[in-house]
């Protein structure tokens, strides 16, 4: 997935004589060069900072050819996918580098799996005039044309 954490400096304020502060917030983005990441006091009492994210979107280029993936989320299995996440080792991905950006490497694949293994999808291409939710059995479905 290609993910980066663009939080790079501690979040909680420690509030025990000891304690060091560190960085509790994971904002993860394919697309860093479009986000602005502000991290402020925190406020009041609280141990945490605010964390303030901009990010400037624009429309998808209509001429780019490629494919898009298409996830079917009504027809997941949830279930399995909570318990494939209960069950994986994530003491050895989280932990797995000293690099936040590793680490945000790592999970992404892991989420990325979970999500291909459960979560039916088709890939289809960009820009063309096919319509993979419109076919014969929705159409059926739906009293129309059979």
């Amino acid at each position: 997935m290609g993910l980066s954490q663009l939080v790079r400096q501690a979040t909680r304020v420690p509030d025990v004589d000891g304690h060091t502060a560190n960085c509790l917030d994971l904002l993860l983005t394919t697309d860093p060069d479009r986000c602005i990441v502000n991290v402020s006091s925190p406020l009041g009492t609280s141990d945490h900072c605010l964390v303030k994210s901009v990010t400037s979107f624009s429309p998808p280029d209509c001429d780019s050819r490629g494919e898009r993936r298409m996830w079917r989320y009504k027809s997941a299995d949830w279930d399995e996918m909570q318990h494939f996440f209960a069950s994986y080792p994530w003491q050895q991905v989280c932990f797995s580098s000293e690099n936040p950006s590793s680490c945000a490497e790592a999970i992404s694949d892991v989420v990325r799996q979970a999500m291909e293994y459960y979560i039916p999808h088709s890939d289809v291409p960009v820009g063309s005039s096919a319509r993979p939710w419109f076919n014969a059995d929705r159409v059926s479905f739906l009293g129309g044309y059979s």
